[in-house]
């Protein structure tokens, strides 16, 4: 599965002061791929870094339009499960079951609201442009927060808001629990019926 990192401080005050003058693109920048050190006992999974210093252009429509919840009313426990009309239910259990490869994965993990509103958006974009079938996010249970799991209940909210997210369920065990969805995404075609692919797994090394 492929390791994906999100922009840093630097890239979100860039594209905040940049977003007044960004205009939608039909097509992200390249990225190249940086291999990973093999750990212990896990597969190798890949790093993704852009060849560019700046945070990819993405869909400004889409970031400004996501609606927040209004209260929270999801627990750290409570498991989340979303479908749209079309997906066969085959697929939805193998989702369920975590039987579906991820080709990627976003840890959320000490972001506040907007930064991880932003690395959300800009995650599930280059999936999709990838061609992506199945992602997975990290959002945790905010088991150590005052205030309860708030990532987990904006992503609840999010994932239904953006067009090409056609199920999420939460993880298995294994997987990260209550505290991560796996994310079955729409397929992109471009203009000449083939796939949109701007990122590329990096193989897995076998222990």
């Amino acid at each position: 599965m492929s390791r994906y990192f999100p922009p840093d401080d630097d890239d979100l005050i860039f594209f905040r002061n940049a977003m007044k003058d960004v205009k939608r693109i039909k097509q992200l920048p390249a990225l190249k791929k940086v291999s990973a050190k093999k750990k212990s006992g896990l597969n190798t999974s890949s790093k993704f870094v852009s060849k560019s210093k700046k945070v990819h252009e993405i869909d400004k429509d889409l970031l400004q339009s996501l609606a927040d919840p209004v209260e929270q009313t999801i627990a750290a426990e409570d498991k989340l499960f979303y479908k749209r009309p079309g997906p066969q239910s085959k697929v939805i259990k193998q989702l369920i079951r975590g039987e579906i490869i991820r080709s990627a994965c976003l840890d959320l993990h000490g972001m506040t609201i907007e930064q991880a509103r932003l690395a959300t958006v800009h995650f599930l974009t280059e999936c999709r442009q990838s061609n992506f079938r199945c992602v997975q996010v990290i959002h945790g249970k905010g088991q150590l927060s005052q205030t309860g799991p708030k990532l987990k209940n904006h992503i609840n909210y999010w994932l239904p808001q953006i067009p090409w997210v056609l199920a999420f369920s939460s993880a298995q065990p294994r997987d990260g629990g209550r505290g991560a969805v796996y994310i079955l995404l729409a397929k992109s075609f471009n203009r000449h019926g083939e796939a949109e692919t701007l990122l590329r797994p990096w193989p897995s090394r076998k222990n």
